[in-house]
């Protein structure tokens, strides 16, 4: 009995971490795969071969509405898929993991409890300096708001412009705010 795990992060929080540590993507690593884009993202070849390649916001919003939508409408034909969003973990770092370990079949063990407490303390950073970016230790919490501060308004009316059909399927209207 095979589970998996998918996460999401709210579209601006992507977009927000990949502005910050200056990570670009290329569109032809997708445009390349003549398979791909006739089964699945033809539609959307124009915003990849349009988007600047210095533009990491972009890059970033369109990258994740690729991705989710492609989770979203696979989700039903895979009851195996658990689709968890980093916000929720973030907010309550011990019942959501218990609740992911308890569907998952696992124990959640005192020890495994303990890590997860360690790992999203208030005591620890609020954010990763660009060097650590694989860290576990983080401000879960504190991390959340992150993105309001990295990105400017019209940054934030991008990202969600570009995510639009398929954001809404995962965050309300209060968690662009």
């Amino acid at each position: 009995n095979c589970h998996v795990v998918i996460t999401i992060r709210h579209p601006a929080g992507f977009a927000g971490s990949l502005k910050r540590l200056g990570w670009t993507y290329d569109f032809r690593n997708l445009l390349d795969q003549p398979l791909l884009m006739r089964d699945h993202l033809e539609s959307d070849r124009a915003d990849m071969e349009s988007i600047h390649p210095d533009d990491i916001i972009s890059q970033g919003a369109l990258l994740w509405k690729l991705i989710y939508r492609f989770v979203h409408s696979t989700r039903s034909l895979f009851p195996q898929f658990d689709i968890v969003r980093h916000e929720d973990l973030s907010r309550d770092p011990i019942g959501g993991y218990q609740t992911l370990y308890q569907s998952l079949g696992l124990d959640f063990t005192e020890r495994v409890r303990d890590i997860i407490q360690n790992s999203s303390s208030s005591e620890n950073p609020t954010k990763l300096a660009k060097n650590k970016t694989h860290s576990v230790k983080l401000d879960s919490r504190a991390n959340l708001d992150n993105w309001k501060k990295l990105l400017s308004p019209d940054e934030i009316t991008k990202i969600r412009k570009l995510t639009e059909g398929v954001s809404e399927l995962f965050y309300s209207e209060d968690e662009w705010k």
